[in-house]
């Protein structure tokens, strides 16, 4: 069994967000920068500007022109749009290429990037959000408790992900009795540690929760309504979207109609692989058959 400071402290081999990524998203918050400079400060690294120009370029955004350097993605984007597409490119480098034996690295990426998509493009549907991006964010970080987990535990996550398959058993409750601690909590812990917005830490710690209330209550909801749909293979019209979505709790209260949600399900289909692709994933071992984390 694990207690959450324990596991915590068992990870300090995992690296913290990079310097880049906290120089760069300081200048993205000053007003006084400009362009120029941000985009100056992204090419230090040229691997990482690369990954986020080939993102930028790719269909999943789909800008009319084709975008040849950082400052031109801020100046057409924004700061905030950057500034997410960033946290997400630094991220997928930092756990890109953790070894763990046995783990359906390739699969797991493949279940967050199809929520990151799907929140995104929800999110887009309500008036009342402004910032997109932070959904493509949340969805991407959603599970990243089971990476922790997995390279603390990894033996544990084989059992745990076998009984939920075997069983249908909820993740979080096997993890809680084989563990003592569930990737939700260890995902919270993630987020606190690096210092990342509480929308994000907000919707790692709810999206399981079937209820949502407080100041995030349409953000989470959004993103556990996302993490439900990525399960599932793309319903073949609305009819029967419609019935994937009678087995999801209070799915109305993310304020998203039925016609909405096929149509963010058909671009996470469309879009995963060239998404993950960009984010330099689509290389990943992967396990002999498909496993979409049930229930993850």
């Amino acid at each position: 069994m694990h207690d959450l400071k324990t596991l915590m402290e068992q990870t300090n081999e995992l690296p913290s967000l990079p310097e880049i990524y906290i120089r760069v998203s300081e200048l993205l918050e000053d007003d006084l920068s400009d362009a120029y400079q941000i985009g100056e400060a992204v090419q230090i690294d040229p691997f990482l500007t690369a990954k986020i120009l080939k993102l930028i370029n790719s269909a999943y955004y789909g800008l009319p022109h084709h975008v040849t350097s950082v400052s031109q993605a801020v100046s057409l984007l924004g700061r905030e749009h950057l500034k997410q597409i960033l946290l997400g490119s630094v991220l997928a480098e930092v756990f890109s290429d953790m070894d763990i034996d046995d783990f359906p690295m390739r699969d797991f990426w493949h279940h967050s990037i199809k929520t990151a998509i799907i929140a995104r493009h929800l999110a887009m549907q309500n008036a009342r959000i402004i910032d997109h991006e932070a959904f493509f964010t949340a969805g991407l970080l959603h599970d990243i408790g089971r990476l922790v987990i997995a390279k603390v535990a990894p033996e544990s996550v084989a059992e745990i992900d076998g009984i939920v398959k075997s069983e249908g058993s909820d993740i979080v409750e096997v993890e809680a009795q084989l563990l003592g601690v569930t990737h939700i909590d260890v995902g919270a812990a993630l987020m606190k540690k690096w210092s990342l917005p509480s929308l994000l830490s907000q919707c790692v710690l709810k999206h399981h929760s079937t209820e949502h209330l407080g100041p995030f209550a349409m953000d989470t909801c959004i993103v556990f309504l996302a993490n439900q749909l990525s399960q599932h293979e793309l319903a073949d019209d609305e009819e029967q979207m419609e019935v994937i979505l009678s087995a999801i709790p209070n799915w109305q209260e993310s304020c998203c109609t039925l016609p909405q949600i096929y149509a963010a399900c058909q671009l996470a289909d469309e879009q995963w692989y060239e998404v993950m692709d960009s984010l330099g994933m689509a290389g990943m071992k992967n396990s002999d058959e498909l496993f979409l984390l049930s229930g993850a």
